[in-house]
């Protein structure tokens, strides 16, 4: 499988939006735009989805993120290449008290049954729990029908 190739700076703002958001899962989007990579940072509605359903969502946003609505449509736009969205590259969220891995729930987040919702798009997992500034990309694989974890490779 191919790396992720990621520009050093939107790695580093995806680390940085972890950090300011910690104690919470932080969560966003990386979209390429030419030759650059745009870090969107959206706002982890899991607290809400939760106050609202706590029997639906019992999760907060210390373990768990949601997308809201808007964000959702911003990724659907970058996703078919709207060239005022750029094209959507990395879905990206935070683990706070845990390491860098793609978790059970990760993946059924990931999923629109039993197809991934974006099989081309990496999703990148962030966190400082095990060792400062861990980062690790999962891409959905067709041959094995999971997600396999990929390198990161930075420019």
């Amino acid at each position: 499988m191919m790396p992720l190739v990621l520009d050093r700076a939107a790695l580093d703002d995806v680390l940085r939006h972890a950090r300011e958001t910690d104690p919470q899962e932080c969560c966003g989007a990386i979209v390429e735009r030419g030759d650059r990579d745009e870090v969107w940072r959206f706002e982890n509605v899991q607290n809400r989805l939760h106050e609202q359903d706590p029997v639906a969502h019992p999760r907060t946003a210390t373990t768990a993120y949601a997308l809201g609505r808007r964000d959702v449509e911003r990724i659907d736009a970058a996703t078919m290449n709207d060239p005022t969205a750029g094209s959507l590259k990395v879905i990206y969220h935070s683990h706070t008290l845990h390491g860098a891995y793609f978790s059970g729930e990760d993946r059924a987040r990931a999923m629109f049954g039993d197809e991934p919702t974006y099989p081309h798009v990496a999703y990148l997992v962030v966190s400082d729990a095990r060792s400062e500034g861990e980062a690790r990309a999962f891409r959905w694989s067709e041959d094995g029908r999971d997600f396999v974890e990929m390198s990161i490779d930075l420019r």
